[in-house]
């Protein structure tokens, strides 16, 4: 299998002729399409390559995903939202306090909440107790509430809500730099370039593992 480094990746597979094309197969999907035009409309656009996977992509093995993707295992990730239950307001506008948080995270790692708690604390230099902090998975209904996305197909592009992202660190580490992630439809996977994600959606990165 052939890993694409990024520069061979933009020129060889992405572009206006692709995503084209790419757009005249996703119209069928409405959350794919909103994921599209968030992209297109930003500093993203034509720099994201779109695959459409089978039905039962979910019931692979991540070995089995990642040839699917001509990807390396460690390059697949998933968006999930974490709620803080002990948050007080249901405001999100405020990073170091909020009560969302959209958490971009690798399949091949877990995330630990205490380490999450301490990062987000130090945006408020601390300030807030520790005692005001509880994350845990927020119910599906809430999540497709914030992002306008099922489970399995939610990304940080396009969401209802503005909610803080927070991309794990590790991820930044990436070679080639290029992650996968729900493109809005659980048929639908989306590869970005992550320094360029990183610029257009000025997400936190932190160490949650």
């Amino acid at each position: 299998m052939q890993i694409l480094s990024g520069k061979t990746f933009m020129k060889r597979d992405l572009g206006k002729r692709q995503n084209q094309k790419i757009f005249q197969d996703m119209r069928r999907e409405l959350y794919s399409m909103l994921v599209y035009q968030a992209c297109q409309t930003s500093t993203l656009a034509d720099m994201c390559r779109y695959y459409e996977v089978e039905p039962d992509y979910y019931e692979w093995s991540l070995n089995r995903r990642a040839y699917k993707l001509q990807t390396s295992v460690a390059s697949l990730c998933k968006s999930v939202v974490f709620e803080n239950t002990r948050c007080e307001h249901n405001d999100f506008t405020d990073a170091g306090n909020s009560k969302y948080y959209c958490v971009i995270t690798q399949y091949i790692t877990s995330i630990n909440t205490s380490k999450m708690i301490d990062k987000v604390r130090e945006l408020t230099d601390n300030s807030i107790s520790k005692k005001k902090y509880n994350f845990r998975l927020t119910s599906a209904e809430n999540s497709f509430a914030l992002t306008g996305y099922d489970n399995n197909g939610v990304c940080p592009m396009g969401m209802n809500q503005k909610i803080p992202i927070i991309l794990s660190k590790a991820i930044t580490e990436l070679k080639p730099a290029i992650m996968f992630l729900g493109a809005g439809d659980v048929n639908w996977k989306i590869a970005v370039p992550i320094e360029d994600f990183i610029r257009e959606t000025n997400c936190l990165i932190m160490d949650l593992s």
